[in-house]
């Protein structure tokens, strides 16, 4: 009986510690291991209790093995052999608990999804060989903060990083970079990014540009240049934050749209080895200031600074023969700009509604397009417009809505006038047409313009315009050589030369035109009454005291001289007299000019101060009248003429002075 009960106490130990083996089973899962092979010489094997995949052996990734999705959520990291080359498509696709990754240097290429929607993988570190990431490769890994970049990647493919709007840190376009798919770095939303653009590629290719328009344009907060860098390409960043960017002067090109809506930008540099640009380079950026075109380029795209609406200064260069349509459109704070000599063809749209003081065309130009200075949305307009001799035709509401005009000036070879050219709540009164056969114009070309306005044209060509349509409702009379239409001067600079252009007058001895530079006389003129040099003379080391070329009549109302030897990049004040027989001025006109290079601002000039001023001495120094004016400023030019009391007289210094130079206390 003993012996019995010894074996069943031996019984029940053994059922003891079986059972404690099942509690402590129940309290824990097994493990599982996967293995497979991914490649011809590549195989795997994922412990599900710890979750990292090793993967063994060389060469590239050609297949899925991980296509169970529940197998794909146990890996949380991966080891990766010094022999993989490639990374196949959908390799790691929907990994969600995968967090970072390093891939060997051995490893060229990632394929297309690989790590699409690693929702947590936040660190990657690309190894020095990547060459090429295909499309999608990391969309939607929405927590990625931070790349490690090759330094030999040459493309990645369309929204390879869409939503991945967490990437922090630089993002690192070397100077092997070629090609880069649309929205590569897109989002859903515009605001979310705040990546950093290290832009070294030497010469990659334009952005794909879809024609739709939905989100996934490339992103970045900032954008930084290498100075290798030779072509930036079409639509290279949309909505950058960039207060200022600097070109490398190794820049060639830049291609359509590079900063389009680059909003915050204000200052940008165009090196001088610039020329090409294409069309919108700047469009949209509504803070851009300024912009200098490099002297070189030939030609400029269309809407190059359209809608810049702080835009105020642009210089263009010399040999330029087109500014194509909507150019400066919207720009709202362009008040003045030198249209080169060289320009033929103005585009529809290129300056409307910029509020531009005076317009000066070249002598060059031939053609103006629809609505080039049309001002629908502004209040105030020149008040005088000259065409130019060589102007052929305008379009359609070239110069509409200029509400301020006065007076117009049709140049001999115009011969259409387009629907609305002058259409406005006109002030116009006075028309001056050149042209021996009336223009074709129609029924609302001067639209706005009263029917007393009155048309002035040759002798011969008055019977033409009051037949012609459209223009018999004017008045129409002869312009004949006592009647002076032109009320202005007009300088038109070159590099070293001026050419004057003024109105002549029946009751003239002679003409002078004296020329001021930095407070001082450089220039004298004397021309007789038809226009002939009578004497000129060079205050200023180093002249000549012959000019190249004597004064023509350009048409029976004005007179035409050329003034060479003068300084490049500089600005001149002038005083031109219209004198008779005693000497006394019948007219005086003042006003500055500059010559090309030149980038300061300008007053404007060619207004007549006063119909019948007194004399103006010719030589400060030599009339009589002079010795009231300190010695200090002898040789100074007219700072400011006004009219006080009917008389004419100078302000220097707080002090008032006569034209003879006698002080007024």
């Amino acid at each position: 009986m003993h012996q019995i009960l010894i074996i069943v106490s031996a019984m029940k130990k053994q059922l003891f510690l079986f059972a404690s083996c099942l509690a402590l089973i129940a309290g824990k899962s097994f493990a599982t291991v996967y293995t497979g092979s991914v490649g011809p010489e590549l195989t795997y094997t994922l412990d599900s209790g710890t979750g990292h995949l090793v993967i063994e052996g060389r060469g590239a990734m050609t297949s899925d093995a991980l296509s169970n999705y529940p197998t794909r959520e146990y890996v949380k990291t991966i080891s990766f052999p010094e022999g993989l080359t490639s990374i196949c498509a959908n390799a790691f696709h929907g990994c969600y608990n995968l967090q970072s990754i390093v891939l060997p240097d051995s490893v060229v290429s990632i394929g297309a999804y690989a790590f699409q929607e690693c929702t947590k993988l936040t660190t990657v570190n690309l190894g020095k060989g990547i060459k090429t990431i295909a499309p999608q490769a990391f969309i939607f890994c929405t927590a990625l903060q931070k790349v490690r970049w090759s330094d030999c990647l040459e493309s990645i493919g369309d929204m390879a990083f869409y939503n991945c709007t967490n990437i922090g840190d630089t993002v690192f376009f070397p100077k092997t970079f070629k090609t880069m798919g649309w929205g590569a770095f897109g989002s859903e939303n515009y605001n979310s990014d705040s990546k950093v653009m290290v832009w070294e590629a030497i010469h990659a290719d334009d952005f794909v540009r879809y024609e739709s328009d939905v989100p996934g344009e490339n992103h970045f907060t900032y954008i930084l240049f290498g100075d290798s860098v030779e072509y930036i390409p079409k639509m290279l960043c949309k909505f950058m934050y960039n207060d200022t960017i600097k070109l490398p002067e190794t820049v060639k090109a830049i291609g359509e749209s590079a900063f389009t809506n680059c909003s915050r930008l204000q200052d940008i540099n165009i090196p001088e080895g610039v020329k090409s640009i294409g069309a919108s380079a700047f469009a949209g950026c509504k803070k851009l200031k300024q912009l200098v075109l490099p002297s070189g380029l030939q030609e400029i795209p269309e809407q190059l600074c359209n809608l810049c609406e702080a835009l105020d200064s642009v210089k263009l260069p010399a040999g330029l023969t087109i500014i194509p349509q909507k150019a400066f459109n919207g720009c709202t704070a362009l008040r003045s700009i030198k249209i080169p000599n060289s320009v033929t063809n103005i585009g529809n749209n290129a300056f409307s509604n910029c509020p531009l003081d005076t317009v000066v065309f070249p002598t060059s130009l031939n053609v103006l397009g629809d609505g080039v200075f049309n001002q629908l949305n502004l209040t105030t307009s020149p008040k005088h417009l000259v065409l130019n001799d060589k102007l052929v035709a305008t379009g359609m509401s070239t110069f509409a809505n200029w509400n301020d005009l006065e007076t117009i000036v049709i140049g001999k070879n115009v011969s259409i006038l387009g629907q609305d050219c002058f259409w406005a709540d006109s002030l116009v009164k006075d028309i001056t047409c050149y042209a021996a056969q009336p223009p074709l114009i129609y029924d609302a070309t001067f639209g706005g313009v009263p029917d007393t306005a009155v048309v002035h044209v040759l002798a011969g060509s008055v019977a033409a315009y009051k037949a012609a349509q459209y223009w018999s409702r004017f008045r129409i009379v002869a312009l004949d050589s006592e009647e002076v239409v032109q009320k202005t001067v007009t300088v038109d600079a070159g590099e070293t030369t001026a050419d004057f252009t003024w109105p002549t007058d029946s009751a003239a001895h002679s003409y002078q035109i004296d020329i001021y530079k930095d407070g001082s006389v450089f220039c004298k003129l004397t021309l007789g009454n038809k226009g002939q040099l009578l004497g000129i003379s060079f205050n200023a080391p180093g002249r000549r005291n012959a000019p190249t070329a004597n004064a023509q009549t350009v048409n029976v109302s004005t007179l035409s001289f050329k003034v060479t030897g003068l300084d490049e990049a500089s600005r001149y004040n002038y005083v031109l007299s219209v004198l008779d027989e005693g000497g006394k001025p019948l007219h005086v006109y003042e006003g500055d000019f500059a010559t090309l290079g030149y980038e300061g601002e300008l007053k404007g000039g060619g207004d007549e101060v006063i119909p019948t001023p007194p004399v103006i001495p010719s030589n400060p120094e030599q009339s009589q009248g002079i010795e009231g004016i300190p010695s200090s400023d002898k040789q100074s030019p007219i700072r400011r003429m006004v009219l006080l009391n009917g008389q004419l007289v100078i302000l220097k210094d707080g002090k008032i002075y006569t034209l003879r130079g006698e002080e007024i206390r």
